[in-house]
């Protein structure tokens, strides 16, 4: 697993630094360092420093993410290994050069855009639209101010703009997507020969030398995790809920308290738009098109014809394809200026060009929904099963404290069970990393079993559907095997590798031999091989199916065709090598092209895109003046 997330970190950090849907990073960086007082420098960009403390706070939530990943078993070795700190100031450099650069271009924010990201962001929504409350709330959770959270915001939108004005002017004409769909889609068939490594096991030795060094060198690879076998009750909720019993009174006592929290429905509209976007480069001459198209197409909608054919004509919200139908919008959930003709319309009534960061709006009421308390009896069951689930989360919890204090007592688990009626489970054992299927993921469960001593009962632990008392019966510390004990294994090992070079020798002078007479049939008779067909394939698909993913490259970018039929290296899966030869191919059907084009045009469009991108950064990058200490690429 560290190989893999070695691999893929700059990809989890760029994300985390720069998209602009990534809310949970920016909540728990911003509160930390915004406005803090100027600190210890891990880094200074063209003269701007970056400070030990904005380090260590996205160091300390990239740590979290990766201790979710390892499920409790991540240590400090293999956080060294990551190297997330390097990782981490490399991309805050990035994200720095990012915001001078848009600085020098003039480019800026409104706080009508920061508004309209916000109540984009799906943390903030409620039932699909923005909720101020809940905004509120998630921000006072995670210890930020809404001043402090807008701030990173704007940072976010203006890199964002920078990456349009790059990505925007780039373009890919009908001759490359012709070129690529005809590479992409040709379809082939190779011929191959395989070598597999355990075909030289039985050439290899391995001496008891060789054993004992590798044991050696190896000592942490072989040692066994910690694992330990806990007992547990559970709690669930569904069950105590199953039990509870509401009365009437309970249940009006219920809608009086909760009435204007839960059951008070605000006036709604249902709309159906229109959207004519603004240039992303805010044009003036563009602007004023886009202002003369929509005043147009609201005269055609005020002649009486069909608005949702108009939308489907002329809108460029995603929304068009079903008539504009934007849904149902209370009072607070959309932009300012649009929420206040909105809410002025009556059911059926067209308003004017509507303007807002997002471009042009004409809106349509489709109805009107007024303020309005739900009744008592119309609520009825949705209170019992509030109340219910409510009660049943409550006795599960005081079931589970009670029956900890018998068990504290002296009383045995399986006895409370069958008194209870809850279930009693043993586990088998179980590292960090090994999932519990009926538990799932809750942490609590996890570090209590791995903390507390054996026989020792745990608190009462609360998961997403029941309550939990568990005790651990037995650990294994971890362990480095005797020598003896790993002995096999370590041989087994050995083998392997070594029959895997013997494999690679003898691929390699087969390969030289291939290249000079380029006839793969005869070399594999010459040699007592069997030469196979990968059977037909398209280019373009992720493996070959008598042989799996090759670790190097897809299939279809092996290099060989007709005018170059011999592969001129060999390639790898797991413990095969194979040798390839071009057999024949079929040229790609051009006719599904133009069904075709638009997916691919947008594919090839999105690689265009990284590719400036990495290189207007990699410019950036050269052109400033960067200074990191090596103390602060340094892991703890």
């Amino acid at each position: 697993m560290l190989d893999f997330l070695r691999k893929k970190k700059r990809s989890w950090v760029i994300t985390l630094f720069l998209a602009i849907i990534v809310l949970v990073f920016v909540l728990w960086g911003v509160g930390s360092y915004v406005n803090e007082p100027r600190l210890e420098s891990v880094a200074e960009v063209n003269g701007e420093v970056i400070s030990q403390r904005e380090l260590e706070v996205h160091y300390q939530r990239l740590v979290e993410l990766y201790r979710g990943l390892f499920k409790g078993t991540l240590t400090q070795e293999t956080l060294r290994g990551l190297n997330l700190r390097g990782a981490i100031v490399e991309e805050l450099v990035q994200k720095r050069l990012l915001l001078q650069e848009a600085r020098r271009l003039g480019l800026e924010v409104s706080d009508e855009e920061i508004m309209e990201a916000i109540a984009r962001a799906q943390e903030f929504q409620v039932d699909g639209r923005f909720s101020k409350n809940r905004y509120l709330q998630v921000l006072r959770s995670n210890r930020v101010s809404p001043a402090q959270f807008e701030v990173e915001r704007r940072e976010q939108i203006t890199i964002q703009k920078l990456y349009d004005i790059i990505q925007d002017s780039l373009q890919v004409t009908d001759g490359e997507l012709r070129e690529r769909y005809r590479l992409e889609q040709e379809r082939v068939n190779f011929y191959f020969v395989r070598l597999a490594a355990g075909d030289f096991v039985s050439r290899v030795q391995v001496t008891r030398e060789e054993i004992k060094n590798y044991y050696q060198r190896n000592r942490e690879a072989l040692k066994e995790p910690l694992k330990v076998q806990v007992e547990y009750l559970r709690y669930p909720f569904d069950y105590f809920s199953s039990q509870v019993q509401i009365g009437e009174k309970e249940a009006e006592d219920y809608y009086r308290t909760h009435r204007d929290e839960k059951f008070y429905q605000p006036k709604g509209v249902r709309l159906r738009h229109i959207l004519l976007r603004l240039p992303p480069a805010g044009d003036p001459k563009q602007k004023d098109a886009a202002r003369s198209k929509a005043e147009a197409v609201l005269q055609e909608a005020r002649t009486g014809k069909d608005f949702a054919g108009l939308v489907r004509r002329y809108s460029e919200d995603p929304s068009a394809a079903q008539g504009g139908d934007a849904g149902w919008f209370a009072q607070g959930q959309l932009l300012p200026s649009v929420e206040k003709v909105a809410f002025a319309l009556k059911k059926g009534e067209i308003s004017g060009v509507v303007e807002s960061a997002l471009g042009y709006h004409i809106l349509k009421a489709e109805e009107v929904r007024e303020a309005k308390t739900k009744g008592f009896k119309e609520t009825r069951e949705e209170i019992v099963r509030a109340i219910k689930a409510e009660r049943g989360r409550s006795e599960a919890a005081k079931a589970a404290d009670a029956d900890r204090e018998k068990a504290l007592s002296g009383s045995e688990l399986s006895a409370l069970a069958k008194e209870r009626g809850v279930p009693l489970r043993v586990t088998p054992f179980f590292s960090g990393s090994d999932p519990l299927p009926e538990v799932g993921r809750v942490e609590d469960f996890q570090k209590a079993a791995f903390s507390l001593p054996v026989k020792e009962l745990s608190p009462a632990i609360e998961g997403p559907n029941a309550y939990y008392l568990l005790r651990v019966n037995q650990r294994r510390e971890p362990l480095v095997q005797p020598l003896e004990s790993a002995r096999l294994d370590i041989e087994k090992r050995l083998k392997e590798t070594k029959a895997m070079e013997l494999a690679s020798q003898k691929a390699n002078s087969l390969l030289g031999e291939l290249k000079k007479q380029r006839d793969i049939k005869k070399l594999a008779a010459d040699h007592g091989l069997q030469v196979e067909e990968t059977g037909w394939f398209v280019r373009s698909e992720p493996e070959i199916a008598k042989i799996g993913a090759l670790q190097e490259i897809r299939p279809g970018g092996i290099p060989i065709s007709s005018y170059q039929p011999v592969a001129d290296r060999i390639y790898s899966q797991r413990t095969s090598l194979y040798l390839f030869a071009f057999k024949e191919g079929r040229a790609a059907d051009m006719e599904r092209f133009e069904k075709e084009k638009s997916q691919l045009h947008a594919q090839v469009l999105a690689a265009k895109r990284r590719m400036a991108l990495q290189k207007f950064i990699d410019g950036l990058k050269a052109k400033a003046k960067i200074v990191v200490p090596a103390r602060s690429l340094e892991e703890s």
